[in-house]
């Protein structure tokens, strides 16, 4: 499985505050951990939201989105549902 991180997913993650920015590396963590044992963690909060792109929820606002294809994640968006929305609405 090929992990990416692009520039979107960077400048969005470079805006959270050094809190978010620790609930989302978590997160990450937990999703990778869920690809790899395909047991998922309690809390980890998926959801498909267009075509091949998904969410993972951080909490009731924040969002990460990432692009899931067949050997390649692509770490796209992070951020607060609003941003989230306008990001999803440009694709």
């Amino acid at each position: 499985m090929v992990i990416n991180y692009l520039k979107s997913y960077d400048r969005s993650f470079g805006k959270l505050n050094g809190r978010l920015q620790e609930k989302t590396i978590l997160a990450i963590d937990n999703f990778l951990d869920f690809i790899k044992t395909r047991q998922k963690p309690e809390g980890l909060g998926l959801k498909k939201v267009y075509k091949n792109y998904w969410e993972i929820r951080l909490d009731i606002r924040n969002r990460i989105i990432f692009e899931l294809r067949a050997n390649t994640i692509n770490f796209a968006f992070a951020g607060g549902h609003n941003a989230v929305k306008r990001f999803l609405r440009g694709i």
